[in-house]
């Protein structure tokens, strides 16, 4: 989609204006030209609400417009005139150029921009025209660099693995400092495990010790109780013994008989089977026996 002349007047203006509405540049699939992109570059300086600048799939290169070489005297054309003016910005921390046409040349001032920037963490290059050559300036600038945490390379022309391998160790390294550093600026937000502190052999031993005295100490508690069970079962067995039982029986019969064993003795129930009417007899009391 073409980017009307109206449209981009009302961008620009906003740009000027540092209006905060306006805190994501998106003009991607816009085929904006290298001129457009000198007059979007101007825009830009004094701006300190944008973020993001999106220009992903235009028609931007490493060439520039005839009209305006003196803002391309650096020899890096309208993407060169962009890092020039975002080295001394403080907002911008992400921008995409994938989909362009940018070299060696281009790469060329992206490479100077990441060794003074300390904002942009993320820069998108995929689907250019980059080759080792500008790879390697993009690895060597990295080495000074300590924020940039993603570069994407994707779809160029880079054939060597370890360019490719010193750019992905320098940036995992940059996002380990940035890790580091939010840990320290922001200790309130922090969710992860803390970790447990290594303890000394000294102390290990130690811990060791008090586990053995608590397990001795459980130990010497159950036997107790087992022990007085042990007690308690006895005496029972004791009270039940048939001593016991022979007192309770003396004690009984020293008692008088009550009506009630004496009509029990007298029921029917209490003949033996084994005894015949001829030896059932009355004795003096007259019970019969």
């Amino acid at each position: 989609m073409l980017f009307s002349r109206n449209e981009i007047k009302q961008t620009l203006s906003k740009l000027t204006k540092n209006d905060p509405s306006i805190t994501t540049l998106q003009l991607s699939h816009k085929r904006i030209t290298n001129k457009q992109l000198l007059a979007i570059s101007d825009a830009l300086q004094g701006n300190t609400n944008v973020t993001e600048i999106w220009l992903t799939n235009n028609q931007i290169s490493d060439g520039s417009d005839a009209n305006n070489n003196s803002k391309s005297s650096n020899g890096s054309g309208s993407v060169g005139y962009l890092m020039s003016v975002l080295e001394t910005n403080t907002t911008v921390q992400e921008v995409y150029l994938g989909g362009n046409k940018i070299g060696a040349k281009g790469v060329s001032s992206i490479a100077n921009l990441l060794q003074q920037n300390t904002i942009i963490t993320d820069i998108g290059l995929e689907d250019n025209s980059i080759c080792d050559g500008g790879a390697k300036m993009l690895a060597d600038a990295l080495s000074h660099n300590t924020t940039l945490q993603t570069l994407k390379l994707q779809g160029n022309d880079i054939q060597s693995e370890q360019i490719l391998k010193t750019i992905q160790d320098q940036l995992k390294k940059n996002k380990t400092l940035a890790k580091e550093k939010f840990a320290l600026e922001h200790p309130e937000l922090l969710t992860h495990k803390i970790k447990k502190p290594v303890k000394t052999k000294e102390e290990e031993s130690k811990e060791e010790r008090r586990r053995r005295r608590r397990e001795r100490h459980a130990k010497k508690n159950s036997g107790g109780g087992d022990n007085n069970d042990g007690k308690n079962g006895r005496r029972s067995k004791e009270s039940s013994s048939p001593s016991s039982s022979r007192s309770s029986n003396t004690t009984n019969n020293n008692k008088p008989a009550s009506k009630s064993s004496l009509s029990s003795l007298l029921s029917p129930s209490s003949f033996s089977k084994s005894k015949t009417p001829a030896d059932v007899g009355i004795n003096d009391l007259g019970i019969i026996v």
